[in-house]
C-alpha cells in the first residue's frame, strides 16, 4: 500500500463504517487512478477538493433519506425537522417585522408622526431589514411548498445577510464577541440544517396551508400580545411583568416547545428524529433568553421579569439535555 492510498483511506474514515465496507475500495481505486503513478518520495496527499468532497459526502450520508440505514434516516429527518421548525420560526419573525417597519414608515396604524421614520438613511436600513424579513419569509415558503431549490437559494441570500449583521454587531455596535456567536449560532442553524438536509435524495413534502402557518401564528401572537398588554395597562402592576416573557415569541414559543419536549420524553423519543430536532431547537430558544439577560445588573435577577426569564433559559437548556440523552439512545443500533 502506498503512502498516497493510506492517506486516502484515511480520509476516507469520516464516512461511516457500512458505507465504506460497500465503497471504500471503489472510491480509492477511483481517486489513484486520477493521480496517475505517485511515488511516496514525492509525499503526494488527497487534495482539499477531495477532501472537502469526502467531508460532503459523509454529512450527506448521516443526514440520510429513503433507503438509508435506519440510523441515518432518523438523523436525516432530525435534520429537515429542525430545518423545517427553525425556518418556519424565522418566518413568523419575518412578518412581524414587515408589520413593525409598515408602522414605522406610517404606512398602516396610527403612530404618532413623531416616530415615524423619514430621514432616508433611516428609511432605507428600513428598506434592507424588510428585504431581509422577506426572505426569511420566502425561504420556508419555497420549503414548505416543495421547492427546494429556491429555498436553498433564499437561504445562501440569508445566511449571507446574517454574515453581515454579525460582523456590524461587532465593529459598529460595539457587541461582545459572546452576543454575536449566539447571534450567529440562533439564526443560522435553521440554514445550515436546510443546505445539509435537504440534499437531492432527502424527501420532499408539499403543504400549501403549511406555507400561510407562520402569517396566521403572527396573526395570533399580535391578537395575544394586543390582550396583554391592555391587562397589564389596567392592572399597572410591576408584579405582573413577568406575563410578558411568556407572551412574546420567544415566551410563547418556550410554551410550545416545553409541551411538545416532555410529550416527547414521556413516549421516549419515538421517534427518535422528533427528539433530537426539538432538543436543538430547545436549546436555540434558550440560547435567545441568554443575551436578554444582563446578569451583571444586581436588581434584574430580583424582579419578577428577570427570573421568569432566568427560569426559561435553565428549563429549556435542562429540556434539551434531557431530549438529546433519550434520543440518542433510542436511534436504531448502526448497521
Amino acid at each position: 500500500m502506498t503512502l498516497l492510498e493510506q492517506r486516502y483511506r484515511f480520509v476516507l474514515r469520516m464516512l461511516p463504517a457500512s458505507y465504506r465496507a460497500k465503497r471504500e475500495e471503489e472510491m480509492v481505486d477511483a481517486f489513484l487512478d486520477s493521480t496517475g503513478q505517485v511515488r511516496d518520495e514525492d509525499n503526494a496527499r488527497p487534495t482539499w477538493r477531495e477532501v472537502a468532497s469526502v467531508a460532503a459526502l459523509a454529512i450527506r450520508v448521516r443526514a440520510g433519506g429513503p433507503g438509508a440505514a435506519p440510523r441515518y434516516r432518523e438523523m436525516g429527518d432530525a435534520v429537515r425537522l429542525v430545518a423545517l421548525l427553525g425556518l418556519g420560526y424565522h418566518a413568523v419573525l419575518g412578518w412581524e417585522g414587515l408589520i413593525s417597519t409598515l408602522f414605522s414608515f406610517g404606512i398602516v396604524g396610527d403612530l404618532d408622526p413623531e416616530y415615524v421614520i423619514t430621514d432616508p438613511a433611516g428609511q432605507a436600513w428600513g428598506l434592507v431589514s424588510a428585504a431581509a424579513d422577506l426572505v426569511g419569509v420566502a425561504a420556508f415558503a419555497s420549503l414548505a411548498l416543495g421547492r427546494v431549490h429556491a429555498a436553498r437559494i433564499l437561504t445562501w441570500l440569508s445566511l449571507l445577510y446574517i454574515a453581515v449583521m454579525t460582523g456590524m454587531g461587532l465593529f459598529m455596535w460595539e457587541r461582545t464577541i459572546t452576543e454575536q456567536v449566539l447571534y450567529l449560532l440562533v439564526m443560522a442553524t435553521p440554514g445550515v440544517a436546510l443546505l445539509i438536509g435537504y440534499h437531492n435524495d432527502a424527501p420532499v413534502r408539499r403543504s400549501p396551508l403549511l406555507a400561510v402557518l407562520p402569517l396566521g401564528l403572527t396573526a395570533l401572537h399580535v391578537a395575544v400580545g394586543f390582550a396583554t398588554t391592555q391587562r397589564l395597562a389596567f392592572y399597572n402592576g410591576d408584579d405582573l411583568t413577568w406575563i410578558a416573557a411568556w407572551t412574546d415569541l420567544s415566551g410563547l414559543s418556550a410554551i410550545a416547545i416545553g409541551v411538545a419536549g416532555v410529550h416527547c420524553l414521556v413516549r421516549r423519543a419515538s421517534p427518535p428524529a422528533w427528539g433530537l430536532a426539538l432538543a436543538v431547537v430547545a436549546m436555540l430558544q434558550g440560547v435567545m433568553r441568554a443575551p436578554s439577560l444582563p446578569l451583571d445588573a444586581e436588581s434584574f435577577a430580583t424582579q419578577p421579569l428577570g427570573t421568569t426569564m432566568i427560569a426559561q433559559f435553565a428549563a429549556l437548556l435542562v429540556l434539551a439535555a434531557a431530549l438529546a440523552v433519550v434520543s440518542v439512545r433510542s436511534l436504531p443500533r448502526p448497521t
